[in-house]
């Protein structure tokens, strides 16, 4: 049970602790438990002495080396479904619809809120347990799936808008240090993720160009653009730093540590309280990204490359022609 225990103890860390220290966390409740027989108080949820199967290993193991599967994705993974097994610690031939279902039902609401999560949280969950029974039953591992008559809820996605001018240079004049205004300037004006940002490196970005390489998702590497603001920021930004680290961007308090996604957001929010502005969340840089380049001319599929988008579906969800131009085009191109 020491296993069942150490497992579950570590998805309770989930979105608490830098991913990159997670292992370390792992190895040292491995090594102290040694020698102690833990068991349950109650197998309500946890099934007594039950062992994650091989199948699961061997499943991660291979969405990971597709290179589809970054760290951030696959503590989502490993959560949902790790969770999910040690809920009904059958073997997996055993699964029904009607598991899953209940499943389902169990993590569409908030643990501590009890309000239900949003359809686009549960889609999600719902893509994941789909795409693990499909491969089961793809390799063989089972003889059916019974994920197939799980279906996606409709989205409940609002359109998100595009920052203002004015609330732009809001954010701009909030930002209390360099570090946090390269940060801001780099989201605006390249529209990376906020995972490839945290991931750059310093030689990834060329000043002379004013370039960087990022890794996005789907284990795709692309080459993004930043305005003479963010160069300007950037430089200025990596004069103060006195450490070796590769990172661009590194904590204050620990130098020698990268800037973790979850930090980031932290700063964002701080922002969201000194400048008055709401809703700064990193995906709203993305959407100012493609809206600016849109109203400024750029065709529809540079901007899909610039942001990394698969389908150009996703690119006009995220680029918002303005009233403005609509009208400028309307006369352009109408009689």
């Amino acid at each position: 049970m020491s296993d069942a225990f150490v497992n579950g103890f570590c998805l309770t860390l989930v979105g608490k602790v830098p991913e990159r220290k997670m292992h370390i966390i792992r190895d040292a409740l491995n090594s102290y438990i040694i020698g102690y027989d833990i068991k349950p108080i109650t197998t309500s949820l946890v099934t007594a002495y039950y062992k994650l199967p091989n199948e699961y290993y061997i499943y991660m193991a291979a969405k990971t080396q597709d290179g589809k599967m970054r760290n951030g994705t696959k503590y989502q993974y490993a959560s949902c479904l790790e969770k999910m097994l040690y809920r009904f610690g059958i073997p997996l031939s055993d699964y029904t619809t009607n598991h899953i279902r209940c499943y389902i039902s169990e993590i569409s609401v908030n643990a501590k809120s009890g309000k239900r999560l949003s359809n686009a949280t549960i889609n999600q969950r719902k893509a994941i347990i789909r795409s693990f029974f499909q491969w089961l039953y793809e390799e063989e591992y089972i003889e059916k799936d019974p994920s197939v008559r799980i279906k996606s809820d409709k989205s409940d996605c609002k359109s998100r808008e595009p920052f203002e001018d004015t609330q732009i240079e809001a954010i701009r004049m909030a930002c209390k240090d360099i570090r946090t205004l390269a940060i801001v300037n780099l989201l605006l004006s390249s529209g990376i993720r906020i995972s490839e940002c945290v991931n750059l490196n310093r030689q990834d970005i060329d000043f002379i160009r004013r370039s960087a390489v990022v890794y996005g998702k789907g284990g795709k590497w692309r080459t993004v653009y930043f305005n003479a603001a963010t160069l300007t920021s950037l430089k200025a930004y990596l004069e103060t730093r006195e450490d070796d680290e590769q990172a661009l961007f590194v904590s204050k308090r620990y130098q020698h540590d990268r800037l973790s996604t979850g930090a980031i957001r932290k700063i964002l929010h701080g922002l969201q309280n000194e400048s008055g502005v709401n809703d700064i969340i990193p995906h709203k840089f993305r959407h100012t990204t493609a809206t600016e380049a849109l109203n400024s001319g750029m065709p529809i599929t540079s901007i899909q490359a610039l942001l990394g988008h698969v389908k150009v579906d996703t690119t006009v969800r995220y680029a918002h022609t303005s009233a403005v131009k609509a009208e400028i085009d309307y006369k352009k191109y109408m009689r």
